[in-house]
């Protein structure tokens, strides 16, 4: 296991390492669309306040969030956005065609990858009802159509080139998850993992993922784990501080 102890790519030799973490990860040029994200944050969080108790019941009891707590709901369920911006960013600069989300969404960050290519569908696996309902909402208030929503226990029309695994509190659904996409990723396709230190069974799965031959080079930001799978890259693990 590699630390870049310093930012900005230091002691990293590869071209296409230093550039993947200096000019996408670490990035902290303005990007346009960013002025829209903090809008969408606060009209998610909206939906989340004004929907009833009842209809969220089985989120709140999922998360562990009392009903008192619509902030704190959202945290749980969405990333924070300056990883949601690193994923958005990867997003524009890797331009799969295929992008496979997993998990809960409040329509938040579905949003912002969706914003990433309005040309490229974005596949989001359906979960709660009041979850789909709010991230309805919002896709519709920011016309867009990119969004296709899928059953959990199926597969997407396509295979993904790009897959986010939200599931955080949940390793048995992370490992399921993954285990399927393994199955059918290709030689320079993109996991992105959330949570991975978030418990000791998360922490394992991580571990396991950076160690398949298929991962070429993983990067370990702490709320999330990139795993890239290109046959030509040398095998490298690192910790990244961000």
């Amino acid at each position: 296991m590699k630390k870049a102890r310093h930012r900005r790519g230091h002691g990293i030799h590869s071209p296409f390492l230093f550039h993947l973490i200096t000019e996408v990860v670490e990035n902290r040029c303005k990007i346009p669309e960013y002025k829209t994200f903090n809008d969408i944050k606060d009209l998610s969080i909206n939906l989340v306040e004004n929907s009833s108790e009842k209809t969220l019941s089985t989120v709140y009891h999922e998360f562990n969030v009392t009903p008192s707590n619509p902030h704190r709901l959202f945290r749980k369920v969405e990333l924070p956005l300056r990883y949601a911006k690193v994923v958005f960013r990867l997003l524009r600069e890797f331009k799969p065609s295929v992008l496979v989300s997993y998990g809960p969404s409040f329509g938040a960050n579905l949003a912002f990858m969706a914003l990433a290519d309005c040309d490229r569908w974005v596949y989001q696996s359906e979960n709660d009802l009041a979850c789909n309902l709010i991230s309805n909402n919002i896709l519709k208030s920011l016309a867009l159509s990119n969004v296709h929503f899928f059953n959990e226990d199926s597969s997407p029309p396509d295979n993904p080139e790009f897959t986010v695994i939200n599931y955080p509190f949940n390793p048995v659904l992370s490992r399921k998850v993954l285990h399927n996409c393994l199955e059918v990723l290709g030689e320079d396709d993109v996991v992105i993992i959330r949570g991975i230190h978030e418990s000791i069974e998360m922490e394992a799965i991580w571990q396991e993922m950076t160690a398949n031959e298929s991962v070429r080079v993983s990067l370990d930001l702490f709320e999330i784990g990139i795993a890239l799978f290109r046959c030509r890259l040398q095998k490298e693990n690192f910790i990244q501080r961000f």
